[in-house]
């Protein structure tokens, strides 16, 4: 529980997601009770691997969220929003900004899904799974993925509404701000790289020798002097 052994040192202003706020926290000599302790002492691995895989999914469904939300509001004003006597929509410049960012939003959600789904089938740390399923890396790559498409897709939708989207008129700048900490928390993007390649080099190494050699899909496959590696 709180006391005072406990202080506010700062609250910070925020770039965005200014109704969750965050500050700095002092803690002197602040005591736990051993009934508030979660599974025990030493085993804070153990808590950080169950709550914080899976809450990597939490920004990258929002911020596909965020990503659909300016798609959609930079859609409808391209549609109403006339240059030359013909809506903007009707200009590659503009409509091709729309799909590319709608293909990268749907891509998206598609691998956020199928982590969301290996999460609840075998857990955050994949214990259990009996086809493989590498869900670590399923669930930085979720992350990582949807993030930065968010991030494009807001970017995206501003430049379509020009300079009106660039005010407080819409809410397109709001959603620019809040997007840019979705790259940054539960682990920025280059920490889910880090976990992404780690991971799969695993996989190549467990893997190794168990399946098909594709090195032979080569039309010469007996140029072994060839294949030199250091």
């Amino acid at each position: 529980e709180r006391d005072d052994t406990v202080v506010v040192e700062r609250v910070y202003g925020l770039l965005g997601t200014r109704g969750g706020g965050t500050g700095r926290l002092r803690f002197k000599g602040t005591r736990v009770p051993v009934e508030n302790v979660v599974l025990g002492v030493g085993r804070g691995a153990e808590v950080f691997n169950v709550m914080m895989v899976p809450e990597r999914l939490t920004p990258a469904a929002g911020a596909i969220a965020m990503g659909r939300a300016a798609i959609a509001l930079a859609g409808r004003y391209s549609t109403r929003r006339k240059a030359f006597g013909k809506p903007i929509r009707s200009f590659q410049a503009v409509s091709f900004k729309i799909a590319e960012a709608v293909s990268a939003l749907d891509a998206a959600s598609s691998l956020v899904f199928a982590a969301a789904k290996a999460c609840d089938l075998y857990g955050s740390v994949g214990a259990g799974r009996q086809d493989g399923t590498p869900v670590r890396r399923l669930v930085s790559e979720a992350k990582k993925v949807a993030t930065e498409s968010a991030w494009f897709a807001i970017n995206q939708a501003m430049q379509v509404m020009g300079g009106i989207g660039y005010t407080d008129i819409y809410p397109i700048e709001r959603y620019l701000r809040d997007a840019r900490l979705s790259m940054i928390w539960t682990g920025t993007n280059e920490i889910m790289n880090l976990l992404i390649q780690h991971e799969y080099y695993a996989e190549l190494e467990r893997h190794y020798g168990k399946q098909r050699e594709i090195e032979h899909d080569a039309t010469t496959t007996d140029a072994e002097d060839d294949k030199v590696f250091e």
